[in-house]
């Protein structure tokens, strides 16, 4: 998935995303994902000739940052996942 962004920058990931933008660049990106509610999002200040990443969640791999005015998430596979293996309470 693609998108396109303020001062020309392009936005891929691999999982579905949803990008909130404001007029200055900023940007508050969340998965599509909706177990528990929203995932803390990843935050985002873009310029001209800048990213600055404010805040990433613990379920994103690595942000790459490519001179062509491309940003690439990578979100961790596993937080998709997410299966209880063990009871978590046990009534006696």
């Amino acid at each position: 998935m693609k998108q396109e962004l303020k001062y020309g920058w392009t936005i891929t990931s691999n999982q579905a995303i949803r990008a909130y933008k404001d007029v200055d660049g900023n940007l508050a990106i969340f998965t599509e994902v909706k177990e528990f509610g929203d995932p803390m999002p990843l935050l985002i200040d873009l310029s001209e000739d800048e990213v600055k990443v404010t805040a990433i969640p613990h379920m994103v791999m690595a942000v790459y940052v490519k001179l062509t005015k491309e940003i690439e998430i990578v979100w961790n596979s596993e937080y998709y996942q997410t299966i209880a293996t063990e009871e978590i309470y046990e009534e006696e």
